[in-house]
């Protein structure tokens, strides 16, 4: 876990003795200061060349040195690191321009498509770049290239060598000086790094006031024209691609949001992907890192004034970047959302590279799933920050965001501040390995589940799919649906009445007027009703009796009914209540329908029988399933009540994605086997919970909530639609097509799933 501490920053002793050193010598009158000149002269040794190149950079690095000297307060050891990287950033100046003059046909290179990353700090940018960098045919520019674009051996296998032993010593050195650093943004020298870093050969970035506390160059740099320090971008990059070709470069930095309008005057063409994020998580956590990075070079480290110049830059970026997209064509942009980006990375992904004209396919999907597998969470400790520690309030934040907030519909993350970054070791901010969030909906209680819903809706991916037409029928079709009694079974079974479907309406005893109800709200006469409480295995067998009686045969199954307990609960059979009523009754029913032929595989030209179970989001938040003490009861509160309802959740999809592939061995598909999350639906699923909660949970449900009836799209599209009759084993997330968890689709968990729940299966048949 990362020190709040940052006005004593952590120091090895060696480091303590030189910058004990470099104090004492200042009392002596040796001052330390850096010198243009001398730094300039340092670099005409170390090369043997004499051209800077003319573009205005001298004066940026006059103004940059002068407010270091006067403002910064380094200590020898920040003095001694700040000389040496602007002395190697001449060094760089001289090789580039001495290359340029030796091979004018860099000139000509053409950079092709270029996708831009840019965002506020600690949205997702470093993910993206990397996985974007994962793909075949895209080219990033390396942490060895950034920090030596030009070698001084121009062999390629030496010149990598070279490479690589500054990009190393550089991490290394971050590493001994900030060991927490690593938790904050670790960095690889093989791993994509920012082309910030190539602005620094112009002095003309955000790099020196995210390290060193030099508020006079920032008000400079924020009145200057910057054109001449992008087009030297655009050169690098071309010298770039000249020692390692790449048909489409992929570059990110925040910097590029406060100059949109230069980037895009001087890399024409280029896609601009721009990444959102709650600001009072993304600003503090930013704090918190500038805080830590500068304690590497100065023992004056002011939290509030790092807090209020670093809300009042993040502030002019959004608003600059707000002004110059509406000035330019939209086409230009591509917005992701950091939740979505939590939610599905490689679905984001290869959103982002269908707009840009960039090729995905399934080479492409695998190596951006190998990159998330293979970069677990907090390698290297976990990032701890909140506002206050930087002087600064929630409400200070949603007022200068506020404009920016509501233009990209950004919700209000619960998550993250006071408690630590959610973040995988080789990204900045964001929690996954197999494409879901390693902090999901199930990991923080029923508030954070609440949150996560809300979240979904007020802040909505493009549907990929459309709602079913009314004039789609299921006329004479049997459909049974579980928890039709109330929520979203009721309105679907509303609907799918309407819609022509003889209805059977499976709920628990005491509402033997729903049927009446429905009848007169479908227009439909063909309603019934049988009796089953899922709770009770007892039950469920006699509900299955009751239908092979009635010789049954059902067209489309929805295994609707669910419930959320607040703590833990048992079934009279000695089950936790919710994995018996999402899972294990589900399994018993399904098992019963197909031996007694109420559902039965569909015969040549027949129509496909559909079953289709309403699950939820939550089963990404188990890991694993505990197959040796499947469904046994354990004593919990209402702290890890959102954690048990996700594992009953997981069973459930797990459970579904195996029935679809044991029900379709060959390529037809004889019963099509659905799942899906409607997201956040107004209904009594929490109509357990304490009495003291419902008079806060019941408004928020329905204040914020879809009506069932408004929730019932993707129910409504895997019941009717006839593409969803042709297939088997989709996933909706409201009307978007997901893969479930790896977990859940694991074809060995499967297996194992329906060998152990078998055994409980054949244990419920036996008399009571």
């Amino acid at each position: 876990m990362t020190s709040t501490d940052y006005a004593h920053p952590y120091r090895p002793v060696p480091v303590k003795v030189l910058n004990r050193i470099g104090s004492e010598s200042q009392r002596f009158g040796l001052s330390g200061r850096l010198d243009v000149d001398a730094l300039r002269a340092a670099a005409r040794r170390k090369t043997g060349l004499d051209d800077f190149g003319d573009d205005g950079h001298l004066r940026a690095l006059e103004v940059l040195v002068e407010s270091i000297n006067d403002e910064a307060r380094l200590t020898l050891t920040g003095r001694l690191i700040q000389r040496s990287r602007l002395t190697g950033a001449l060094v760089q100046r001289l090789r580039i321009a001495d290359m340029l003059q030796r091979h004018p046909e860099i000139a000509d290179i053409d950079l092709g498509t270029v996708i831009v990353i840019s965002g506020l700090q600690r949205t997702g940018t470093t993910l993206l770049h990397r996985l974007l960098n994962s793909h075949p045919g895209l080219r990033a520019m390396s942490g060895a290239e950034a920090l030596m674009p030009v070698p001084s051996d121009l062999h390629s296998e030496r010149a990598e060598r070279a490479r690589k032993r500054q990009a190393v010593l550089a991490q290394k050195s971050i590493s001994y000086l900030a060991p927490e650093f690593m938790a904050i943004h670790p960095i690889s020298h093989d791993e994509p790094e920012e082309d910030v870093l190539l602005l620094d050969l112009s002095f003309m970035s955000q790099s020196a006031e995210a390290t060193m506390n030099v508020p006079s160059y920032a008000r400079w740099l924020e009145t200057q024209d910057h054109i001449a320090a992008y087009e030297y971008l655009r050169r690098v990059l071309q010298v770039l691609s000249w020692q390692r070709p790449g048909l489409t470069w992929v570059l990110k930095t925040p910097h590029h949001l406060e100059y949109l309008d230069v980037l895009l005057r001087v890399l024409q063409g280029a896609t601009v992907v721009q990444t959102h994020r709650d600001p009072r998580i993304a600003l503090a956590s930013f704090a918190s890192m500038v805080a830590h990075g500068r304690g590497m070079f100065s023992d004056r480290v002011d939290p509030v004034e790092i807090g209020r110049h670093w809300c009042a830059k993040t502030h002019r970026m959004v608003e600059r970047a707000m002004q110059t997209r509406s000035a330019t064509p939209a086409g230009r942009f591509v917005d992701v959302s950091y939740y979505d980006l939590v939610d599905d990375p490689v679905a984001e992904v290869r959103r982002i590279c269908e707009l840009a004209g960039v090729a995905f396919d399934a080479e492409t999907e695998r190596q951006a799933k190998r990159y998330l597998s293979a970069n677990p969470q907090n390698r290297f400790g976990k990032h701890r920050y909140q506002l206050a520690d930087f002087g600064l309030s929630e409400r200070d934040v949603d007022e200068t965001f506020a404009a920016y907030r509501e233009a990209y519909a950004i919700p209000i993350e619960a998550a993250g501040v006071g408690s630590s970054d959610r973040s995988p070791p080789s990204t900045d901010e964001t929690p996954f390995s197999d494409g879901s969030s390693q902090s999901q909906i199930g990991d923080g209680g029923i508030v954070n589940a609440v949150t996560a819903a809300i979240r979904d809706l007020r802040n909505p991916k493009t549907p990929d799919i459309d709602p079913v037409p009314d004039y789609v029928r299921i006329d004479g079709k049997t459909c049974l649906v579980t928890g039709a009694n109330s929520g979203l079974g009721r309105a679907a079974a509303v609907e799918l009445a309407r819609r022509g479907g003889n209805m059977i309406l499976a709920c628990r005893p005491g509402h033997e007027s729903v049927s009446d109800e429905i009848k007169r709200e479908s227009g439909s006469q063909t309603v019934d009703l049988v009796e089953v409480d899922l709770a009770d295995l007892r039950s469920v067998h006699r509900c299955c009796d009751e239908l092979a009686r009635r010789d049954v045969r059902i067209d489309i199954a929805l295994m609707n009914a669910g419930l959320m307990t607040p703590t833990s609960k048992q079934t009279p059979q000695g089950y936790d209540m919710m994995f018996g009523v999402h899972f294990l009754a589900n399994r018993v029913m399904v098992d019963r329908w197909l031996a007694d032929g109420v559902i039965r595989p569909a015969a040549a030209h027949g129509d496909t029988p559909r079953i289709v179970f309403v699950s939820s989001e939550a089963h990404r938040s188990s890991e694993e399933i505990d197959f040796d003490r499947l469904g046994a009861y354990t004593v919990y509160g209402m702290k890890d009540a959102m954690r048990y309802y996700g594992g009953s959740k997981l069973a459930l999809c797990t459970f579904a994605t195996e029935l679809s592939r044991r029900l379709n061995p060959s390529d037809s598909t004889e019963v099509a086997v659905h799942a899906l999350c409607p997201g956040g639906v107004a209904t009594n699923i929490a109509r357990g919970a304490p009495a003291v909660l419902k008079p806060i949970l019941d408004p928020v449900l329905r204040r914020c909530f879809r009506s069932p009836e408004e929730a019932i799209d993707p129910v409504i599209y895997l019941c009717c639609a006839p593409e969803a009759g042709n297939s088997t084993g989709m996933y909706l997330h409201l009307m978007n097509r997901k893969q479930v968890s790896e977990t859940a689709a694991d074809p060995a968990n499967g297996v194992k799933l329906w060998e152990a729940s078998q055994a409980l299966v054949d244990k419920s048949r036996e008399p009571t």
